[in-house]
Formats: C-alpha cells, sequence, structure tokens
C-alpha cells in the first residue's frame, strides 16, 4: 500500500514537472515570437521622425518563423548513452506539440496617448533638450523684467483711459458752463439793464430815469387839456350879425413822448420778464455740468486708486546697466479733491448769480408795468432802486462768467495745466498711429500671398488627414469613457493641454491689424496692450514651465527637430523691404512650413505664416515697450512715459522683423543682448501653448503625408497567442483533477495537456 501511494506520487510528480516546464517553455516562446514580429519596424517612420512602428512581413508568419527558426518544436530533450552501440541518444521529455501562433496588433501610433508616449521617449533618448533649455536661459534674464512691465503699462492704460475720462468730463463741464455764459449773453441783458458803457435805447435804467419826465408830461398835458377847455368855455357865444369871437388855440400836448416812453417801458418790462426763461435754460445747463463734474470726480477717484495701487517700475534685467528714473508717478495726474470742491462752488455760484439777477429782473418788471399804469410818483425811487440793482448783479455775474469771464477763464486755464503733456502725447500718439500703419502693411502682406492649386490641395488633404485622426481618437475616448487606452505599456495621459488655437489667435490678433479702432492711434494703444499681456504671459511663465515637468520641453524640441520651417531670409522682400512678396511655392508649400501648420492650424499657408509673424511681431512688440519703459523714464509724466514707449516700441520691433529678414536673426534685447533665429520663436511658442490634441493630430497628418503611413493603421505593440500541448505519462485523471483544483492553467482532453500563453509587447 505503501509502495503504490509513494509510486502514484511520483507519477503525478513527474507529469506535473514536464508540465510546469512546458508552460515556461511556452511562455517562452510566446515572448520571443512577439520580440520577432516587433523587430520588423516601419523604417522610413523611424528614419525620418525617430517613431517605431510595426511593419514589413505579417506579424504571424514572422511569429510562426521565429518558432522554426528556434527549433522550438523540438521539445525538451536530452542525451542519454546508449550500451548497446556507446552513443548518445536523444530523448524529447516534453514531447511538445505547437499549434500556429496568432498575432493582433495592439496601441496604434495615431493614438494620442501612445505618440505622445513614443515623441517622449524618442526625445529622452536621442533628442536632448539642450537647445530649449538654452533658450528659456536666454529668455529667462527678461521674465522678470516682462512681468513687470506688463503690469506697468497695464496700469498705466489704465489710468491713461480713466484720466482721459475724467479731462473728457471736465472738458464737457466747462463747454456747459460756457453755454449758460452764452445763454446770458444772448438775452442782451448787457444793454437792457444797461451795464457801464453800454449806451443803448430801450434800456430799464432809460426806463426808471425817464419815469419822472413821464409823469410830468402827463401832468402838463393835463393842465394843458383844462387850460384849453376853460378857455374855450370863456369865449362869448356870437351874436347874430357880429363876427364870431376867435377860439383858443390847442395847446401843444406830449403825446408822442408819452406814447414813446409807454412802448419803450413794455417791451422793456416784457424782456426782463422773459429772463425768467433764460433762466431756466441756464439752470439746466448748470445742472448738467455739475453732472459732468461728478462724473470727473468718480474718475478721480478710480485714479487715486490706480496710483495708490501702482506696480513697482520694470527694472532692467539683472547683469544689465541701471537706469535713471523711478517709476512713473500717477499721484502727478490728480488733481485733489479741494479742486473739484471749488469748482462745484463755482458752478453752483454761476448758478446762483444768476438766479439772483432773474429773480431780480421779474421784480423790476412787474413794477415798470404797475408803474405805468398807476402812474404814481412813489415809484420814482423804487425803479430808480430797481436799476442799480440789476446793475450790480448782471455785473458781478458779467465779469465772472462772460466778459472777461474771470471765473471760467480760470477753471480753463486750470483744466489745460492738469493735461500739461496733452499737446507732446498727441504728437507721440501720431507717431505710434504712423508705426503701426507700417507694422499693419507689413503683416497684412502675408493675407496677400495666394498659394497655387496644388498647394491648396495638399493642405487640404493634410487638413483630411487631421480631422481623420481627430475622429479616430474622439471614437476611442468615447469606447473608453476616458479609459486605458495604452493598456499595459503605460497609462493614458490624462492632463489637460492648453489649446494652441486660442493662444495662437490671441497672438495673432495682438499684431495681425484686425483690430476694431478705426483710428490707428487707438489700434496701436490696443495692440501694445495686447502684445504687452501676451509677451508678459509667455516670458513671465517660463519658470512655472520648467517647474511644470519635461513633457513640454520633449514636444517642442521635437518639433522643432523633425519638422521643417519658414526660413525668414526667404520674406526679406516683404519684411525688409514691406511691399508685398510672390508667393512662390517655396513660400506657401507645405515643405516650408510644417511646423507652422502643426501650430496654427490653417489649411491656408499664408495664414500660418501671418499666425506666425503676428505672435511673433506680437512678442517682440513686448520685450520693446518694455524696454522703452525704461528709456523713456526722464520724460516725467507718466502717460507722456507711456506713449514714447509705445513709439519706442513700434520702431524696434518693426527693425527687428527687418533684421529677421535679411539675417534670419535678431537680437532678444539691449538688455540681454543675445540672439535668437526664427525657429527659436517657434520653439518657444510650441513650448507655450502646448502640444494639445488638436496640434498633435496634425502632426501626425504631416507624418502620414511624408510616410504615406495611416497611424492609426500602425501598431506599436503586439500580443501574439501560442497554443501547445504534451502527452501526460501516468495519470490524466488525476492532473485533470488538479486541474479542477486550480492547480494548473490548463485542461486535459484525451491524454494530454494542453495550454495557450499569451505574451505582450511594444516599443
Amino acid at each position: 500500500m505503501t509502495v503504490s501511494a509513494v509510486l502514484l506520487l511520483m507519477a503525478l510528480l513527474i507529469d506535473y514537472s514536464r508540465i510546469a516546464a512546458f508552460q515556461f517553455k511556452l511562455d517562452s516562446l510566446a515572448g520571443s515570437s512577439v520580440r520577432s514580429v516587433l523587430a520588423a519596424y516601419d523604417e522610413p517612420l523611424y528614419e525620418r521622425y525617430g517613431l517605431f512602428g510595426r511593419g514589413g512581413t505579417d506579424a504571424a508568419q514572422l511569429a510562426s518563423e521565429a518558432l522554426d527558426v528556434s527549433d522550438a518544436r523540438g521539445g525538451l530533450s536530452d542525451l542519454l548513452p546508449s550500451e548497446k552501440d556507446g552513443l548518445s541518444r536523444r530523448i524529447d521529455l516534453l514531447q511538445l506539440e505547437l499549434g500556429e501562433p496568432s498575432a493582433q496588433p495592439a496601441l496604434m501610433l495615431g493614438e494620442w496617448p501612445v505618440l505622445r508616449r513614443q515623441i517622449e521617449q524618442e526625445m529622452k533618448i536621442k533628442g536632448p533638450i539642450d537647445l530649449t533649455l538654452e533658450l528659456i536661459d536666454k529668455l529667462r534674464p527678461v521674465g522678470g523684467s516682462m512681468k513687470q512691465a506688463a503690469q506697468e503699462i497695464g496700469t498705466l492704460q489704465q489710468s491713461e483711459k480713466v484720466f482721459d475720462k475724467r479731462q473728457s468730463a471736465l472738458a464737457e463741464m466747462l463747454s456747459l458752463g460756457e453755454a449758460a455764459a452764452k445763454v446770458v449773453r444772448e438775452t442782451g441783458s448787457d444793454g437792457l439793464v444797461p451795464l457801464p458803457g453800454r449806451d443803448q435805447a430801450a434800456t430799464f435804467k432809460e426806463s426808471a430815469d425817464g419815469y419822472g419826465s413821464y409823469l410830468a408830461w402827463l401832468a402838463a398835458d393835463e393842465a394843458a387839456q383844462a387850460a384849453y377847455q376853460a378857455a374855450l368855455l370863456a369865449v362869448p357865444p356870437a351874436k347874430e350879425g357880429m363876427p364870431a369871437a376867435p377860439l383858443p388855440t390847442p395847446p401843444m400836448l406830449n403825446t408822442a413822448s408819452i406814447q414813446n416812453y409807454e412802448a419803450a417801458a413794455a417791451e422793456t418790462a416784457g424782456r426782463l420778464l422773459g429772463l425768467a426763461a433764460s433762466a431756466d435754460q441756464h439752470d439746466r445747463l448748470i445742472g448738467e455740468a455739475l453732472q459732468q463734474l461728478e462724473l470727473a470726480l468718480q474718475a478721480e477717484q478710480e485714479l487715486e486708486r490706480l496710483a495708490a495701487a501702482s506696480p513697482a517700475a520694470a527694472s532692467p534685467p539683472a547683469g544689465s546697466e541701471p537706469q535713471a528714473g523711478a517709476a512713473a508717478d500717477l499721484s502727478g495726474l490728480l488733481l485733489g479733491r479741494s479742486w473739484f470742491a471749488e469748482t462745484e462752488a463755482t458752478l453752483r455760484t454761476q448758478g446762483e448769480r444768476l438766479r439772483a439777477f432773474a429773480a431780480e429782473a421779474s421784480v423790476a418788471g412787474r413794477r415798470l408795468e404797475q408803474a405805468v399804469q398807476r402812474r404814481s410818483l412813489a415809484d420814482v425811487p423804487l425803479l430808480r432802486g430797481d436799476a442799480a440793482l440789476l446793475a450790480d448783479k448782471l455785473e458781478l455775474y458779467w465779469q465772472a462768467y462772460v466778459s472777461p469771464g474771470e471765473e471760467l477763464q480760470r477753471l480753463k486755464a486750470m483744466l489745460e495745466a492738469s493735461d500739461g503733456s496733452k499737446k507732446l502725447r498727441e504728437t507721440e500718439k501720431k507717431k505710434a498711429g504712423s508705426l503701426w500703419k507700417q507694422a499693419k502693411e507689413m503683416l497684412d502682406g502675408f493675407e496677400r500671398m495666394k498659394a497655387a492649386e496644388a498647394e491648396l490641395e495638399e493642405f487640404a488633404q493634410v487638413e483630411r488627414l487631421a480631422e481623420a485622426n481627430r475622429a479616430f481618437n474622439e471614437s476611442l475616448r468615447q469606447q473608453d469613457d476616458g479609459g486605458q487606452g495604452e493598456g499595459a505599456a503605460g497609462g493614458q495621459e490624462k492632463s489637460e493641454r492648453p489649446s494652441t488655437e486660442g493662444s495662437a489667435a490671441a497672438g495673432a490678433e495682438a499684431a495681425s491689424g484686425r483690430s476694431a479702432a478705426s483710428d490707428e492711434a487707438d489700434a496701436a494703444d490696443e495692440a501694445i496692450a495686447s502684445a504687452q499681456e501676451m509677451g508678459g504671459g509667455v516670458l513671465g511663465g517660463l519658470e512655472s514651465l520648467l517647474a511644470a515637468g519635461g513633457e513640454r520641453l520633449l514636444m517642442a524640441e521635437y518639433g522643432a527637430r523633425r519638422f521643417a520651417s519658414m526660413d525668414p531670409r526667404r520674406l526679406q522682400t516683404l519684411l525688409v523691404g514691406g511691399s508685398s512678396q510672390e508667393a512662390s511655392s517655396e513660400l506657401t508649400s507645405l515643405d516650408h512650413q510644417e511646423l507652422e501648420y502643426i501650430l496654427y492650424g490653417f489649411a491656408n499657408p499664408a495664414a500660418n505664416l501671418g499666425a506666425a509673424y503676428g505672435e511673433l511681431f506680437a512678442l517682440r512688440l513686448a520685450i520693446r515697450t518694455m524696454e522703452g519703459l525704461i528709456a523713456s523714464r526722464a520724460a516725467g509724466h507718466p502717460l507722456l512715459v507711456l506713449a514714447m514707449a509705445g513709439v519706442y516700441g513700434l520702431q524696434h520691433a518693426l527693425g527687428d522683423l527687418r533684421e529677421l529678414g535679411a539675417t534670419g536673426e535678431a537680437e532678444l534685447s539691449k538688455y540681454a543682448p543675445v540672439r535668437l533665429g526664427y525657429l527659436d520663436y517657434l520653439r518657444l511658442f510650441m513650448l507655450t501653448h502646448g502640444t494639445g490634441d488638436k496640434p498633435l493630430s496634425r502632426m501626425a497628418a504631416v507624418i502620414e503625408h511624408r510616410t504615406g503611413a495611416r497611424l492609426e493603421r500602425v501598431p506599436t505593440g503586439m500580443s501574439v497567442a501560442l497554443t501547445g500541448s504534451i502527452p501526460l505519462w501516468f495519470l490524466p485523471g488525476l492532473v485533470r483533477l488538479a486541474g479542477r483544483a486550480g492547480a494548473i492553467d490548463g485542461q486535459v482532453t484525451g491524454g494530454k495537456y494542453e495550454a495557450t500563453s499569451i505574451a505582450g509587447w511594444s516599443y
């Protein structure tokens, strides 16, 4: 019994050992087969772009050939000596039988995570990123200054808008005050009262002074009429036959003088009473002037806030020569709250004085009307008193607001003094507008470049390939629901990448002249603001890009090394001469602007170049404006410093583009005298934009266009399934029971142990 148990155990252990050896051999054969399959790679794809993809002979055939070459079908054997002839005999211990291997592709090169991983691996191994790091080292010194300049220019431009808003409100206030004074002047009150030296007919003073004479005329006429009537009564009646007694001569009356006085008095009284309507109009204008003053005060408060929060002045990069001059002092733009209080008092006094005069004029007008009706000597001193009072009140208003208009002249002088640099600023703005026009014409020259039909079709074809790649990846994303496209080769990258299109559009918009502002000076201001924002973001964020990791560095360097870009010297006619350039095939062909297409994604070749040079100009404008801000400190007035910095920036940015066109490179900054070429800027733009999904699809499309491969059909991983069997020597039933218990992976069929090994591998 014991011997039987031992023999049974020994038989089971022998078969189990053979099964273990068989499983190990099967796994090894599957692994070597899949490596043999992946050894056949697409050579053009690797040689041109450093990417590995399965190519060549059929994968299943290669796997089968690998088994044949390795003599795998020979099983596991050993040499044993023969007693009969002394020779060794080979004994097959496994008696292995193999089926035909099957191969399945995996991890297509067109999948975004797979393509990114391959690019990163390629650059880590064979493409050092020293050039990109060197570029960052060159740019790092100006990064801090650019951030400071962007903040300072942003504050200055915001202050300029608020300042101009305040000045506009104050100018409107002054205009309304002058309009109110004009209303008073047009009433002719200076001749109606009149003021001293205004000797005119039908004046109130004349009516007041002549009222006594008017009463005397009335009394004299009344007495003359009475005497005449008495004389008529004293004439004896005529006797019959006797001549009639002569009648008395009618008296000479003052009727004409009386009528003239009454007509003049009525006209004067009417005009005095009519001043009430003018006073209402005057009040309305003064009210509007006070509203404008309130708007100006609100702008003043905003300027106070900006002055209090003014950032540090932009300083030259470390290591460069220090420049004289501190940050522009925004407090110099302030008028002060006391100035606004005094101005409000001046406007209110103007309104009060006119209302007082108009009220007295109404009293005097009604008194004159009543005096003509009453015909009383008691009105003589009252009318004369009204005339004197009216003259005093009008004189007070007239001197201050009409002629010479001392108060309004004082306000005007103070308003002009508050913007003493206005003319100089306007001159600089005109220069900036002219320079911006030149820049706009240069950049618009790209839009006038017309590509041939064949070149447009080439771009359209590549765009279709890019769209197909996007659709392929979107379908994978929907299937996986954000899953794991890389499997064992690596998890799918889930980090969000900034959209290239957004950044590119912002840069191009900043410098392409597509501003809605019709005025060139305003358009130049907008371009400087946009460029400064973009430049500060690009150069100020270099440290954060480095801290974020190396993926962007690797992708940027890969793009710069593997894809063609335009040599700026080919655009010399446009950049240096500023005139339109014929769009020869070397300018509009994809062969010379692969990198630009990947970055900006326009199916129009001229648009890609325009976007690239638009962004380049915006960056150059930002850097040069920073220099101008430092160089123009001596101007003193903060808004004049801003205007001069803009002119400096535009002049030198245009010069940089011309130098690029002539020599292919230009100085980064006078404070960082290193020279950068066009490709350096494209490398920088790729670094800052990041290679998002859409640019990656365009990169894949260019690769497909150049190699003829379809990356969504090019596997970078394979799995090989290999089935084999060995005969069981002893107890198949017992082995079957062990399989059911989970001790072995295969299955027992007809006295044979069968198993399948699947091996996966990727580049």
